[in-house]
């Protein structure tokens, strides 16, 4: 007799989509009724968040990754700094390429964005990659 499983791990962005649909779905009925089925799905939703954002990490330097989540979160610079309780100008120095992410805000952001530190540790250039954010600046129309 064989049994076919209700839930499976997530492998595209509709099959995502859907179990994040179920868990509000859930969550909004019985809680406690629900409950092994809410956690399993919560599981399930975080092993694909981790994977997508394990895949995004590898393609961009750690300035990227940074901007990248801020966007995506809508999280300004300002609220960022109060958050992981560092200078609004060392947000925009490292966003500028001017400074360098520490290990200590490298800890920060990763305890922040709840991932792994590796993904801030990666080496990146300071002084190539400012070039290129002003060229895209200045084809933006944005040029300081």
């Amino acid at each position: 007799m064989e049994s076919k499983m209700k839930y499976k791990i997530v492998k595209s962005l509709s099959q995502y989509t859907e179990y994040c649909d179920r868990h509000e779905e859930l969550m909004l009925k019985d809680e406690e009724k629900h409950s092994d089925e809410i956690e399993l799905l919560e599981l399930l939703i975080e092993d694909y968040d981790q994977r997508v954002m394990k895949e995004k990490n590898a393609t961009l330097n750690p300035v990227e990754l940074l901007r990248t989540l801020l966007r995506d979160s809508n999280i300004t610079q300002s609220e960022l700094s109060k958050s992981i309780n560092v200078s609004r100008q060392l947000i925009s120095d490292v966003l500028g390429y001017r400074r360098n992410i520490s290990k200590e805000m490298m800890i920060k952001l990763s305890k922040y964005f709840s991932m792994d530190q590796e993904a801030f540790s990666r080496e990146y250039d300071l002084k190539s990659n400012r070039e290129k954010l002003k060229k895209s600046q200045r084809a933006a129309g944005g040029s300081r």
